[in-house]
């Protein structure tokens, strides 16, 4: 058991469990009714539906359609997702385990090398091909300004790294939060988009690395401002 779920009160424990249920549940209604337009269903047939000899991957978007892209891929086998070690956190391993993912606690502010460890370690298990999907400017931003973490968890794993963004046409955008969290209507249309896949070879030097990162937070912001537009999302 995870040291910090010891550290929990048997209340603390009671309640989480109730609000995972509850959470699930609630998202399962509203999510259920949300439609889904991928721009290139290709990657996501190949990469996602498909993949047994693929090998592993890392999907990864911006921090501000999280919510929804947790509940988009649950049905995609081996996931596992970076939680926090908090009762916030927790509330979201419990949520994530009922839609058949794996958690790895940690975040980039508190306890995030330990996690990026054990993620790496999960990836490389032998099996069937591991997914792992995280926000990329998390926890807390800034938004739009990618980290370095999920590029050498998929270095390090051999692992495709596939950017991605998705935007609606009808959204409850929460303009205080520091990612402009986006959360689509009810029977609302996701627009989704997937950028190729590539690998990061294991000998790039950190130069190269830093180079890639400033690449691919331009491919993410391109994807984002994409989708933006054909969803007619303003912000």
């Amino acid at each position: 058991m995870d040291e910090f779920i010891k550290k929990l009160t048997f209340m603390e424990q009671v309640r989480i469990t109730l609000l995972s249920l509850l959470a699930s549940l609630f998202i399962r209604l509203w999510f259920g009714t949300v439609r889904v337009k991928i721009i290139n269903k290709r990657i996501y047939e190949e990469y996602f539906l498909n993949n047994r000899n693929k090998g592993n991957i890392v999907v990864a978007s911006w921090h501000r359609h999280a919510i929804f892209l947790f509940y988009f891929f649950r049905k995609i086998k081996n996931g596992v997702a970076m939680v926090s070690r908090s009762k916030d956190g927790e509330l979201v391993a419990r949520v994530g385990k009922r839609f058949g993912y794996d958690s790895v606690r940690g975040s980039s502010s508190k306890g995030g090398g330990e996690a990026l460890l054990a993620m790496i370690n999960y990836m490389n298990k032998d099996g069937d091909p591991k997914f792992c999907g995280t926000a990329v400017d998390g926890p807390r931003g800034p938004a739009r300004v990618l980290k370095k973490g999920m590029l050498v968890l998929a270095k390090e794993t051999g692992s495709y790294f596939i950017p991605m963004a998705c935007s609606g046409t009808k959204v409850i955008t929460f303009h205080k939060a520091w990612d402009k969290t986006i959360i689509p209507y009810p029977f609302s249309t996701v627009v989704m988009e997937f950028h190729d896949p590539f690998i990061i070879p294991k000998d790039i030097s950190e130069e190269d690395l830093e180079n890639l990162r400033v690449r691919t937070e331009k491919i993410f912001n391109e994807l984002t401002d994409n989708v933006d537009k054909i969803a007619g999302y303003k912000g």
